[in-house]
């Protein structure tokens, strides 16, 4: 009885030393690529270089250079007619949201369950990824923290997606965004989709509740459908979301509702339709970053096509020049960019292709192709506050990377929707 007893713990012991062993012998060994870029867009430096090579080891770049030496095993990875670039980065997504062309903003969230919408976000996250974003910052219309469950959905691997940072339900007046909704259900739906605020006090505590809930970033609304938040309001919002190190960036597609978010400090400014030039100057002044979410004539092209309408070119040209002119002055004055599709409408397209025409767009704008994937990958990661961990290529950042077929330097938009190789903390996830 004496030996049965001892015997038991000692077998116990076995059984855990064991256990352990095989756990760390069934750990794999960090993985190895080579890729060999015939040309690389270095967006520290916003310039393409020629042939040069990056190892990566794991999850992170290991070293970039001319001739590289690699482990034995290393994966070689040849892309010497194509252009490697930092995986893009798209900063105004809404994940969670679709509308239909002849739909109103208060129609997902009226006919579309949770579950469908959510569901729905596996198609769009993984679009993202075959159009060569590896990050996205996704800024409400998802109901209640559905943005936070899809993000802890990927992170576990339960479905493939980009990178994630998310606002939570949107910060607004009593108003919120949402047009076209009965009046006796405006409470209910507004409520599902919004945080509304009335006074400082309600704005403060909206902000430590997003911000307990995981929330990476705060999204307020200038100005909703007719109402504005009080410059108390937005500067008790912007005081308790910077004291947590939490940036806020504020939709605004108006300069007359602007000055008062300028003011109260936020970051950065969606949208910005009508911006004047000394708007711009002060932005640039201040450090505060625009996200110009236009699309483009082509993208327009593919609507009016799809929809079975007459094409007018040269009208399409002419409307869009002021959001063009817009750009070309936030450049010269010096505001960084940051791209954002803004990407909800159901154009019949991949979500990730639909939001690659915004940035098509600041190329038909006048910006170079470099300055274009600035906006895309360097400046965008500054919004994110993740600078140097992506958005570049360099050591030690995350092995997140876009390949795009031919020279992007000499034919931008070609190469931008011909993508051949999508990898994100060293994994490949698209490849063509």
């Amino acid at each position: 009885m004496l030996l049965t007893n001892f015997t038991r713990p000692l077998s116990l012991c076995i059984l855990t030393i064991l256990f352990f062993v095989k756990t760390i012998s069934a750990q794999p060994a960090e993985k190895y690529y080579l890729i060999k870029a015939g040309q690389m867009y270095d967006s520290e430096k916003n310039q393409f270089l020629k042939n040069k090579q990056i190892l990566i080891k794991g999850d992170i770049i290991l070293k970039i250079g001319d001739k590289l030496d690699a482990p034995s095993g290393t994966t070689v990875l040849d892309y010497s007619n194509a252009t490697v670039t930092p995986g893009l980065i798209d900063a105004h997504t809404h994940l969670l949201f679709r509308q239909g062309v002849n739909e109103n903003l208060a129609f997902d969230g009226m006919m579309n369950s949770p579950e469908t919408r959510v569901l729905r976000a596996v198609g769009y996250a993984k679009s993202y990824l075959n159009a060569g974003f590896t990050s996205i910052r996704d800024l409400g219309n998802s109901e209640q923290y559905l943005d936070l469950e899809v993000n802890k959905a990927i992170e576990r691997g339960d479905f493939p997606g980009p990178r994630m940072i998310f606002s939570g339900p949107i910060i607004s007046a009593m108003d919120g965004q949402l047009y076209g909704m009965p009046v006796k259900e405006f409470d209910k739906y507004s409520s599902k989709e919004y945080t509304m605020v009335s006074g400082a006090e309600e704005a403060t505590k909206a902000v430590k509740e997003h911000i307990a809930r995981g929330v990476d970033v705060i999204k307020i609304t200038a100005i909703g459908n007719r109402l504005t938040l009080t410059l108390e309001e937005m500067k008790a919002i912007v005081k308790a979301a910077h004291s947590e190190r939490i940036k806020v960036t504020a939709h605004c597609d108006r300069d007359w509702a602007v000055h008062a978010a300028i003011e109260a400090g936020v970051d950065g400014l969606e949208h910005g339709y009508g911006f004047k030039p000394a708007t711009l100057d002060t932005m640039a002044k201040r450090g505060i970053y625009l996200v110009p979410t236009d699309g483009s004539v082509d993208l327009q092209r593919i609507y009016m096509k799809g929809q079975n309408m007459a094409f007018n070119e040269q009208e399409a040209q002419k409307n869009f020049k002021p959001l063009q002119d817009r750009i070309q002055a936030a450049h010269k004055a010096g505001v960084m960019i940051v791209a954002g599709s803004d990407a909800y409408m159901d154009f019949n397209l991949p979500r990730g292709e639909l939001a690659k025409y915004s940035v098509s767009g600041y190329f038909d704008a006048g910006l170079s192709a470099a300055d274009v994937l600035k906006t895309a990958t360097y400046n965008a990661a500054i919004a994110l506050g993740m600078q140097g961990q992506i958005g570049v290529l360099k050591e030690n950042a995350k092995a997140d990377i876009s390949v795009f077929n031919g020279d992007m330097q000499m034919d931008f938009k070609k190469a931008l929707f011909d993508v051949k190789m999508v990898m994100k903390n060293g994994e490949v996830e698209a490849q063509n």
